[in-house]
């Protein structure tokens, strides 16, 4: 065969048994030779470009789905930063390992609570979480969860002469500490007549309690306590026998088709990780850091 070369460029397709060749310095013959090894590498090379190709594109040219989404910052055990720096909590790894169910990754935004539900609401966010459930919240955008339940109290100074908060009633002539943003139920949000003293976050809340500035405080029981820790301070605060309320905690996502399609996945993936026992493990992960 040294009178010859092979005319590789005449395969245009892995199919192609035949070649042809052609004598140096002459016309093309046509006279069609089969050469197994060389079809074979030749196959070989196509598939594994092709694949490639089709695995490439089906990822979205290597990137994975992300989503944007916000939440109160500095809110432990439920969702905060690390030692090391990495954004941590009980509601942040349910939704991470959620995510991972649905094929998506999640870009986190922490913030200030009210700055957190306006981002979301003008679209520069694409999901919420660590919300309540309200009538109005569950009209207008697509409420996923439950991720958990909060037990809800009443906290006062030690030596206060307030025994119990039974009704709203027994609010009347204290000042009561909340955060900006939050939800307390009707009673509470829409009582003009409550002196209520608000504060950006639950750190705000605490410091004006064991302050003095205000008589008493309402949040999560999880939350509360872990800023109080934080502050060294449970010695010198009493949580009131009779709980607010134990609400549920939800992930928010638009009401418009992509944000339905969004929702859609996590609520299945979230449905998936309760039933597998998932959410409840990651739970119990952290009821020996942080009280319940």
């Amino acid at each position: 065969m040294r009178n010859f070369v092979t005319l590789t460029d005449c395969l245009i397709s892995p199919s192609q048994s035949n070649f042809f060749v052609r004598r140096k310095g002459s016309k093309l013959c046509h006279t069609p030779i089969r050469h197994r090894a060389m079809l074979g590498k030749m196959k070989l090379r196509y598939l594994l470009i092709t694949s490639l190709l089709s695995l490439w594109v089906t990822t979205g040219f290597g990137l994975a789905e992300t989503w944007v989404v916000g939440s109160q910052k500095d809110v432990p055990p439920f969702n905060y930063f690390d030692a090391q720096g990495t954004y941590v909590g009980i509601d942040v790894d349910i939704l991470e390992e959620a995510a991972a169910l649905a094929g998506v990754t999640l870009a986190h935004r922490p913030m200030p609570w009210r700055r957190a539900l306006l981002d979301f609401e003008s679209g520069q966010l694409d999901a919420v979480f660590q919300l309540t459930p309200t009538p109005e919240r569950f009209a207008k955008w697509n409420m996923v969860g439950p991720l958990r339940s909060t037990r809800t109290v009443f906290i006062t100074r030690v030596g206060s002469s307030i025994e119990d908060i039974e009704t709203v009633n027994d609010l009347n002539g204290h000042v009561l500490g909340t955060v900006a943003g939050y939800t307390y139920g009707h009673e509470i949000d829409e009582d003009t007549n409550l002196n209520k003293e608000i504060s950006t976050d639950d750190y705000g809340n605490v410091r004006k309690l064991l302050l003095g500035r205000v008589d008493v405080i309402v949040g999560g029981q999880t939350t509360l306590l872990s800023v109080i820790d934080d502050l060294k301070a449970r010695d010198k605060i009493r949580i009131l026998p009779t709980p607010l309320v134990i609400r549920d905690r939800f992930i928010a996502f638009p009401k418009d088709d992509r944000g339905s399609a969004m929702a859609k996945r996590m609520q299945t993936a979230l449905d998936e990780l309760r039933l597998k026992g998932r959410i409840a493990a990651i739970i119990a992960g952290y009821v020996d850091q942080f009280d319940q």
